[in-house]
């Protein structure tokens, strides 16, 4: 994502000035301090800013005191910061030895933009810098309340692995200290709370260099969450009058050209693959595949609306500099599904699809208070990115305003977030510690219909074009378990959690009876292992918990002669004793339910 996209998106976030002004305080203290450095570019981002330098040397975390101790005199300085217009000509002179930023006036020329570059103190003051951005900024550093650098990390230049490593400086800022410390103290629970660190301690997933930059492994214990969420998905859709699919992770770039994805989405696809002559590309969505299997046959208004399901494989190319986690990968399997309905249904498609959605969240503990709807909309003015007349496009928001009415989800919009083909809703959820995730999307779809040709015939035997409504209320299962890991911190619910129940023996004289308690739960569907270290109990609990099994069954002599199971909870603490059948029909209850 671009600089200016970026700022884009936060330009209604108020401290977006403040931290793209902390930003530049930031280079100036590292080139007073590295004056052999080169600055790259670096743009506010949702929680902060960060900035990138070519610099002999790397920058550690033990170097942020002398950095910050000289930002604070150039904030305290109240210096004024000044924009100023500027010609290619006159910029490339000053940046005559900086490859960078020459890099970046030439994009900005052939762009046909405008060219600022914004001054921070008087050339001949202690401090200055002089650089070339967007804005905006705020107008004197002394608004610059407090801040604080969070970390450095390696990227490289544009986000490919062909340009040199750069170092990169996180940092974020407010506009008092009081806001800073609850900052920097949610920042401590969310770091606890890591889907990348609970991934590795939990054994969920890993990435390996060898296979790639943002293609994550699945281990066995994340593997039974991804196949638990699809499982609950299937049956669910299967309730809700959907029938599923299987399509290839592959296609031919006329189906894409056909879509509309090449060219308006080919940045964000992997190169394309010579197959005998012809070219392929890796699928980065679903539904042009879809459209082909609707397209198999001649349709009747009496299978409409079909609804289409498929938990779908796609690959999409995220520039180094963006992968994060789960969050952010290049390989992703999504929960998709495309609705084709006649256009009188429509409406009422798209409030089902609402109210799937609300089903899934509720499942899963969540309330209307933990998420709410983005509604993205055409940018009138880049009128020329979307397809088909504004008439359809204004029927179709209409339409899916009116839906979400009904649906009574608060919604925000989001002018320059509609899809190409069609607006779009994104939800937004927030985890228990407070960080947004989009987490899903549907969106309406008047235009591929008709680039596909797609028709039904109709009650009086006339061929008629369907809408398609495009939805992934559980999003894929890369970000969706990214945002279930950060958001239950680990402590699953037992539906979902890899091992649900561990058998504890007190000693070796034990273990007999507590692998026979093992095989009964696993016998009855029950994902359940039994610890046989010779290890002290207070260790095999403490072990357990850490690895947030849902249950420990305790066995000792007074167990194994009664034939029951002593039960602790992870978070509930000592159930009581029960036999193993009344252990059985309490966990099965709890799972088939998924409480």
């Amino acid at each position: 994502m671009t600089k200016k996209k970026i700022i884009e998106q936060l330009k209604d976030d108020p401290l977006m000035p403040l931290r793209h002004s902390a930003e530049h305080v930031l280079h100036i203290a590292m080139q007073e301090l590295h004056p052999a450095l080169k600055k790259v570019m670096g743009p506010p981002i949702e929680d902060g800013f960060y900035f990138d330098f070519d610099l002999d040397g790397a920058v550690s975390p033990e170097d942020f005191p002398k950095i910050e101790a000289l930002m604070q005199e150039i904030v305290d300085a109240k210096l004024d910061i000044k924009k100023i217009e500027s010609s290619a000509e006159e910029a490339r002179k000053i940046y005559k030895n900086n490859k960078y930023k020459l890099d970046t006036i030439d994009e900005i020329e052939k762009r046909g933009e405008k060219l600022t570059l914004y001054q921070i103190g008087e050339d001949d003051g202690k401090h200055y810098d002089l650089d070339l951005c967007s804005g905006p900024h705020v107008k004197n550093t002394k608004e610059i309340a407090a801040f604080k650098l969070l970390s450095v990390a390696g990227a490289y230049y544009k986000g490919t692995e062909k340009n040199k490593m750069l170092q990169r400086i996180y940092g974020t800022a407010f506009d008092s200290k009081e806001k800073l410390q609850e900052f920097l103290k949610n920042q401590e629970l969310a770091k606890a709370r890591d889907h990348r660190k609970l991934g590795q301690e939990l054994e969920l997933f890993t990435f390996a260099e060898d296979v790639g930059p943002g293609l994550p492994l699945w281990l066995p214990k994340g593997n039974i969450i991804r196949e638990e969420i699809e499982k609950w998905a299937i049956e669910t859709e299967k309730e809700w009058g959907y029938v599923r699919v299987s399509t290839p992770h592959i296609g031919k770039s006329n189906l894409y050209l056909t879509s509309g994805h090449l060219p308006y989405y080919k940045d964000d696809m992997f190169s394309a693959i010579d197959v005998d002559g012809e070219e392929y590309y890796l699928k980065g969505m679903n539904c042009p595949h879809h459209h082909m299997i609707y397209k198999s046959k001649q349709r009747s208004y009496k299978e409409l609306p079909l609804r289409m399901a498929e938990y779908g494989m796609v690959y999409r190319y995220e520039p180094s500099g963006t992968l994060f986690g789960l969050m952010r990968v290049r390989a992703l399997e999504q929960n998709d599904a495309h609705i084709y309905c006649a256009e009188e249904d429509a409406e009422e498609e798209f409030l089902q699809a609402l109210k799937l959605h609300e089903h899934y969240y509720n499942m899963l503990g969540l309330t209307k208070n933990d998420y709410f709807l983005v509604i993205g909309l055409p940018d009138e003015e880049k009128r020329d990115k979307y397809h088909g007349d504004k008439k359809i496009w204004a029927k179709a928001e209409k339409m899916m305003r009116n839906a979400i009415e009904k649906s009574g989800i608060s919604a925000r919009e989001d002018v320059g977030g509609a899809a190409f083909y069609g607006p779009k809703i994104d939800v937004q959820v927030t985890s228990s510690i407070g960080r947004e995730f989009t987490l899903a999307t549907n969106q309406v779809d008047f235009a591929q219909p008709r680039r596909f040709n797609l028709t039904y015939t109709d009650a009086k035997g006339k061929p008629q074009i369907p809408l398609c409504i495009h939805r992934a209320p559980l999003g894929t299962h890369e970000r969706f378990i990214g945002f279930l890991i950060e958001h239950y911190a680990g402590i699953f619910p037992l539906w979902l959690a890899p091992v649900q129940v561990r058998v504890l023996p007190i000693s070796d004289k034990h273990l007999a009876y507590a692998r026979t308690v093992a095989e009964s739960l696993i016998t009855a569907g029950v994902r359940a292992e039994v610890n046989d270290r010779s290890e002290s109990l207070g260790k095999q609990i403490r072990e357990a918990e850490l690895n947030k099994v849902p249950y420990m069954l305790v066995i000792g002599d007074k167990e194994k002669s009664a034939k029951t199971v002593a039960i602790r909870h992870l978070t509930r603490g000592d159930l009581g004793t029960k036999s193993v059948g009344q252990l059985i029909k309490l966990l099965r209850s709890e799972i088939t339910t998924r409480k």
